[in-house]
């Protein structure tokens, strides 16, 4: 069996060779993988793992403390935010053994889904190199994607775990809000932030996910769950009859469709239904302002230390926000929590609902972004529920296309299990 140093020292030597294109890691701890290596590989000899993660390579979205490494959260100005410890999700993790090779890349301040980044370099998509890997964490899954970390850290505020593992071929999970602490993270909107995990595969985040995944009294929105345990798979499987609240490509909802086809001969019983009329953009669009207005507090010295120091899109969209009134942030809240009542209505008396994870498949750098990437995902984060994206069946030369499972707030491991059932369902069919 090859050691962990031994595959840590490759992954290296292929991160040195590459990374320069890639853009991948903006930063990388050599030295301390190896060395965290070296103990997992005396542990495992010594027949005492602390986990089933032990020794499993780790990628840490760059807007995640780190200590010794930069937090940049993808802003050049940042370059000297040096962590003196690690977050708590970070400390979770190192004490379960994995092995920590560095920083992803992502999209500036987590505002974005491209992964563009004039600081770092753009994040490339390895799976579908000259497309966007998508974003925020378009990093995360690029580097799962690409062999250089078993799994990944990144952060999903209405869909930016989920929308690089649906562009890059990954499996990302957004657990239910505050499973998670998201202390010590630089925020966008934290009425919608969630730390979430990437990895090739469901079954590596049914392990890892439990183990991030803890209590932090130091989190105002941290809340404490006790489903950690294995869940049968679920049964009651929900999925829209036709595309609702959003345009969806015809080309992903296809996919979708013959998808769930696969899924139907394979025992899955999925009860499809007429999705009511919502225009899921709206309530997008009212996250976004509350992100836009939270970042002029997240870096409010910066901003008035000069505004030229922030990427164009972000300092445009601040100083839009800086004309809006309370009214317009009350009214942008109001809107924003008519997605739980949506949600629990889509979801109705399933254990989970289906649905695609983007409209639309990765596209060119080139290309103008889709305003409406998130829309299918944001209501997961309104709704605090788990959503998980896993890729779905594609044929030699196609893009990547995530099927999204959504689950009842607390429910993870259910949606979790269903994921691991789906993936195995659908192996030989990608």
């Amino acid at each position: 069996m090859t050691s962990k140093a031994s595959r840590v020292e490759a992954v290296l030597a292929d991160i040195g060779a590459r990374n320069t294109d890639w853009a991948i890691y903006i930063h990388i701890d050599a030295e301390g993988a190896l060395a965290a290596a070296r103990a997992s590989d005396a542990r495992h000899a010594a027949g005492r793992p602390l986990s089933p993660i032990d020794g499993m390579t780790l990628a840490v979205k760059d807007n995640i403390d780190v200590a010794g490494m930069p937090t940049t959260a993808g802003l050049g100005f940042r370059r000297g935010q040096v962590a003196t410890r690690d977050a708590f999700v970070v400390a979770r993790l190192r004490a379960a053994g994995a092995v920590i090779l560095g920083k992803a890349n992502m999209h500036p301040a987590a505002f974005g889904a491209t992964n563009r980044n004039a600081d770092f370099g753009n994040c490339i998509n390895p799976t579908h190199p000259g497309l966007v890997p998508g974003g925020s964490s378009g990093g995360s899954a690029a580097a799962v994607a690409a062999g250089w970390a078993d799994f990944a850290l990144g952060s999903d505020t209405m869909g930016s775990v989920r929308i690089p593992a649906s562009y890059c071929g990954t499996a990302g999970i957004k657990p239910s809000a505050g499973a998670i602490s998201g202390a010590s993270v630089v925020p966008l909107c934290a009425r919608l932030d969630n730390v979430g995990l990437l990895a090739r595969d469901v079954e590596t985040l049914k392990q890892a996910l439990p183990l991030a995944a803890g209590f932090d009294a130091a989190d105002p929105y941290a809340r404490a769950y006790s489903g950690w345990a294995t869940r049968p798979v679920p049964r009651r499987l929900r999925a829209p009859a036709t595309p609702f609240g959003t345009p969806v490509d015809a080309a992903v909802w296809a996919r979708f469709e013959h998808t769930l086809a696969e899924l139907a001969s394979r025992g899955h019983a999925i009860k499809r239904f007429d999705p009511p009329a919502c225009e899921l953009s709206a309530i997008r669009r009212a996250g976004l302002l509350l992100s836009e207005a939270e970042m002029l507090v997240t870096f409010d010295a910066q901003w008035r230390a000069g505004r030229d120091a922030f990427p164009g899109d972000m300092a445009a969209a601040m100083a839009w926000a800086e004309g809006k009134g309370s009214r317009d942030m009350a009214r942008a809240l109001v809107l924003l929590e008519t997605g739980t009542p949506l949600f629990r209505r889509l979801l109705g008396d399933a254990e989970c609902l289906l649905l695609p994870t983007a409209p639309q498949l990765p596209f060119s750098f080139d290309a103008t972004p889709p305003a409406n990437q998130a829309d299918l995902t944001v209501l997961g984060n309104v709704a605090g529920a788990p959503g998980l994206s896993l890729p779905m069946p594609c044929a030699e030369g196609e893009l990547s296309c995530g099927l999204q499972v959504l689950g009842a707030p607390g429910e993870d491991m259910a949606v979790l299990e269903l994921g691991v059932a789906i993936q195995s369902a659908l192996a030989g069919r990608r």
